[in-house]
């Protein structure tokens, strides 16, 4: 069911978040930013994930064309935003993603569009808050000198909250699977298999809250509990990158091929040894607290530990 609230403007732009009952308490702070934007020539697209429209209405700035799409009783979250995906590929040139548990900076907009004149895909990096929106000096940026062909089969640095896509390059990552659950690292993945073009700004232009709902933890401590957990995401991406992308003979699909065996290798030495996952996870928790998405599995400085 779509909801149409006003008439779809010509803006290039459009930006689409989900908004859903348990982040409700976090919409004052994410509407506020949008109104903060230096530039204000976006549309918005609000997936409304079992909330309704009067449930965010009052948050909502006004003089932005907005564009409602209600999740569907039987249908999934995942195939309600690659229905909006769908449909925004076709209004837009550039699709800015957002999570409305964070926060805007006031340069987010207008730096997407920026860079969108020059690539396919564009992440920011971001400022790490807590669950109160205490800053806490912790910046979520990639290693580095470190090449997207590096990062992208090990780890996630492009978020549902610190991307914008060219429509062009997006569409090419359609269809989802419905048991995807790590949407972000697959799209752009896909994206990187369709050969687009990456940029990844080192300035911060989120504000990126951490709390329990978080899917991917990037803050210590980590517990046995989380990382059997992620290492069941990441495998489970792997299946998915696999099945969905190009044939073996494929370079990329060969790195991803190998990332898989890597953490296969991995999760089979947490599983048979708990003395050796003990002692990652202590030497995990010691660790800078500067971990991307994902990385917390089979981290690049821990190999000794599980390889042996």
């Amino acid at each position: 069911m779509e909801l149409r609230v006003a008439v779809m403007s010509s803006f290039p732009m459009v930006l689409f978040t989900t908004v859903y009952p348990e982040g409700e308490k976090y919409l004052p702070d994410f509407f506020t930013s949008i109104d903060r934007q230096d530039d204000k020539e976006f549309d918005l697209v609000i997936g409304l994930d079992r909330l309704k429209t009067n449930d965010v209405e009052e948050y909502i700035p006004k003089g932005i064309s907005i564009r409602y799409i209600e999740r569907n009783p039987t249908e999934s979250n995942i195939l309600m935003r690659q229905r909006a995906i769908k449909m925004m590929v076709k209004k837009y040139t550039y699709i800015l993603f957002v999570d409305s548990d964070d926060i805007l900076l006031p340069t987010r907009v207008s730096a997407a569009r920026h860079f969108l004149e020059l690539c396919d895909v564009y992440g920011c990096a971001m400022r790490i808050i807590d669950e109160q929106g205490k800053d806490l000096n912790i910046l979520f940026h990639p290693p580095c000198k470190s090449s997207i062909s590096t990062v992208l089969p090990r780890f996630n640095i492009f978020g549902m909250s610190n991307t914008a896509y060219s429509s062009k390059i997006l569409e090419k990552c359609l269809p989802f699977p419905e048991e995807c659950v790590l949407l972000d690292w697959f799209v752009a993945t896909k994206a990187w298999m369709n050969d687009a073009s990456f940029i990844f700004d080192s300035t911060e232009r989120m504000k990126y809250r951490q709390h329990s709902q978080n899917t991917a933890r990037v803050l210590p401590p980590f517990t046995p509990e989380q990382i059997i957990k992620a290492t069941h995401l990441v495998l489970q991406h792997y299946d998915l990158i696999l099945k969905y992308m190009s044939p073996p003979s494929n370079k990329k699909y060969i790195q991803i091929k190998n990332a898989q065996q890597y953490i296969c290798a991995f999760d089979k030495a947490i599983n048979n040894s708990p003395e050796k996952f003990q002692e990652y996870i202590r030497k995990l928790n010691k660790l800078p607290p500067n971990h991307i998405w994902w990385s917390c599995v089979a981290h690049p400085e821990l190999e000794e530990i599980w390889k042996n």
